[in-house]
């Protein structure tokens, strides 16, 4: 019974990285009750999923604060954008309806603003990854993210579909607060990860592959 509850049990390595789990949450969603500040938060919840507990390395709050303070200002002005675009779309949509009719210059606006909306959303779900992980000027952090959104599309709708998943899981579910956040991070990083990689230097690889103590993707 002793082997069983000792600290390098798998029981008590997956009650670890289940509380883990719960603690990344929670953090995620305090940091995000300012609004303003969940890009920011969103980043660094990715980052620490990423580092902590993807790959062992550091703890929940040490890698959390890091992540947020590292990726505050480029994350946060970046999300008042995305928030402010998707506003916008939304109310253009909705101003659009209002005509009502079945005109063709009608449906063709709809149409118009929920593309745009949805391309606005599949390249927010690059963006706040892409913070956490690489060091740019915002201009390059918008050009790099929306040139592999479209190059790597089938990547970008499942990681749209995960985002979002996330998200109805969470509205349908609030007991889900405590844990899906981090889930969908997970799953987020096994999307992401795979294609960073690929815009990485084997210097930085190598790096990777010595923090991780495995093979990087």
């Amino acid at each position: 019974m002793g082997g069983i509850f000792s600290m390098d049990s798998p029981l008590m390595q997956g009650l670890t990285k289940l509380l883990d789990c719960i603690l990344l949450s929670i953090l995620w969603l305090i940091f995000c009750i300012p609004i303003v500040t969940i890009g920011a938060s969103t980043s660094a919840l990715y980052y620490t999923a990423n580092k902590a507990i993807r790959n062992n390395r550091g703890y929940i709050w040490q890698q959390f604060w890091k992540g947020f303070k590292s990726s505050f200002k480029q994350s946060t002005i970046l999300w008042i954008v995305i928030a402010l675009l998707m506003f916008l779309l939304y109310n253009d949509v909705k101003i659009v309806g209002i005509f009502g009719g079945d005109s063709s210059w009608v449906l063709g606006a709809r149409v118009f603003f929920i593309a745009f909306f949805v391309v606005v959303c599949m390249a927010a779900v690059y963006i706040f990854p892409y913070v956490a992980r690489f060091s740019a000027p915002i201009k390059s952090v918008v050009k790099n993210c929306i040139f592999m959104m479209v190059r790597h599309l089938p990547w970008t709708i499942l990681a749209l579909a995960v985002a979002a998943g996330s998200l109805f899981i969470m509205w349908l579910f609030p007991i889900a607060l405590f844990f899906m956040p981090t889930v969908g991070a997970l799953l987020a990083t096994c999307i992401f990860e795979q294609i960073f990689v690929r815009y990485m230097s084997e210097e930085d690889r190598m790096m990777e592959r010595k923090l991780n103590g495995k093979e990087y993707l």
